[in-house]
């Protein structure tokens, strides 16, 4: 724990999440983030994790998409993009995680799930 902040801990971490093939999903880039426990950055599950850590310990767990993690799977989520959307340098792939520009500072990672006459769905 580094500092106390409005009554709360703020802690420092690096980070990084795998697929379970090992695909990178997320990553620091082991330049440490600052979080609130409480505050939704992390998966709870993960927090509840990190604040039993001492400073300086690694700490690999498995998070599971569901309930854990994002949530239920939710099929409005799942959106046809022309490809056309894509920029060229990005590999367009059943599997591929491309990210995706979210308002006008954040962007989410999103997972091909298939690609029919010019359309991706992800």
């Amino acid at each position: 724990m580094d500092v106390c902040l409005e009554g709360g801990p703020i802690y420092r971490a690096c980070y990084r999440v795998l697929l379970e093939r090992g695909q990178e999903l997320e990553s620091s880039d082991d330049r440490p983030c600052h979080m609130s426990v409480g505050f939704d950055f992390f998966p709870a599950c993960v927090q509840a994790e990190l604040v039993r850590c001492s400073a300086g310990e690694r700490l690999a767990m498995p998070v599971t998409a569901d309930l854990a993690a994002f949530g239920p799977h939710d099929p409005v989520l799942i959106h046809m993009v022309p490809r056309v959307d894509f920029p060229r340098d990005i590999e367009v792939k059943p599997g591929a995680l491309v990210e995706f520009s979210v308002g006008t500072d954040d962007s989410a990672a999103r997972q091909v799930l298939e690609i029919n006459d010019g359309q991706v769905k992800v």
